[in-house]
């Protein structure tokens, strides 16, 4: 099965990232015949991928790997998943070799889209990820979630991006206002990361350990007294159905935390606090308790 193109030209798609996100990209639109490259950091990480190939849940997926952005191919769809604190040093990659293809962003947090000011690309969308997906090693990721990419335009229409939206089974969704799209997705982080990171649980758990629900709920609650559009843009009953629906995921903060790694505290957390018109005491709290694991 392949991914056509209007004219029968098949579809091509660069990954610049290749974590989590970006392997599980890399094999949905692989595994539907499209030409696919990932842009690896290591070169080590990408010789691997080249002679061992991607494995998703112990199926086999061949793609180009590189660590070159000269490479990457001009007539691509371009998607960035590498975390908001790195895209000081991709985007000029971007702007010297990436100025006309269509590019999609897919990061945590609101701060990354000040950043794609700095783009004169004519075709930007961003996104959010609501799959389950955890990095086993460096080719492979097992997929404990299925779930939804939503992206909406930051320069361009939906016409420009639906060739990405034309095969159901990879997920890809539009939707018409990019700050709502990824408000909405900060806020779900806000509650599910900090307490699976604090508490050491999968997302599953945030529904089955009455503590961690109570706390859960208080922040709903917390956060719709800041935002009150929160009760019709994002419904308690949602953040447990994607709870549910990703029961066996390691939420991103959790596994930087256990990784050694700096979480994205600022990108979500810091971020709405900063946002809110009033204190949100709790998310505050949390904010700190995890930072104060970092000094």
């Amino acid at each position: 099965m392949t991914m056509p193109l209007p004219g029968g030209e098949i579809m091509k798609v660069t990954i610049i990232g290749a974590g989590a996100v970006g392997m599980l990209l890399a094999t949905l639109f692989a595994e539907k015949g499209a030409t696919v490259q990932v842009v690896a950091k290591r070169q080590e990480q990408a010789d691997l991928i080249t002679y061992q190939g991607l494995i998703r849940d112990g199926s086999e997926f061949r793609v180009e790997a590189l660590t070159d952005y000269a490479k990457i191919d001009r007539k691509a769809f371009v998607f960035v998943t590498v975390k908001q604190p790195h895209l000081a040093e991709v985007i000029p990659e971007i702007i010297s070799h990436c100025p006309e293809q269509p590019l999609v962003f897919l990061q945590n947090g609101m701060l990354h889209l000040e950043q794609l000011s700095r783009l004169h690309n004519a075709r930007i969308a961003a996104g959010s990820v609501e799959h389950g997906v955890k990095k086993i090693a460096d080719n492979e990721i097992t997929h404990a979630g299925a779930g939804r990419i939503q992206i909406a335009a930051v320069h361009g229409t939906g016409e420009d991006f639906a060739p990405l939206l034309s095969d159901e089974s990879i997920g890809v969704h539009w939707h018409d206002d990019v700050d709502r799209l990824l408000f909405r997705k900060t806020l779900v982080n806000c509650m599910i990361n900090p307490l699976t990171a604090l508490m050491g649980i999968k997302n599953g758990e945030l529904l089955t350990n009455v503590h961690a629900y109570t706390l859960m709920k208080a922040l709903y609650m917390e956060l719709y007294g800041a935002f009150p559009e929160i009760e019709e843009m994002l419904p308690f009953e949602e953040v447990t159905a994607l709870c549910a629906a990703t029961a066996e995921n390691h939420s991103s903060m959790r596994a930087d935390r256990q990784a050694g790694r700096k979480m994205e505290l600022d990108t979500i957390l810091h971020y709405t606090i900063s946002r809110a018109p009033e204190n949100l005491p709790l998310l505050r709290t949390l904010y700190h308790l995890l930072k104060s694991t970092e000094e």
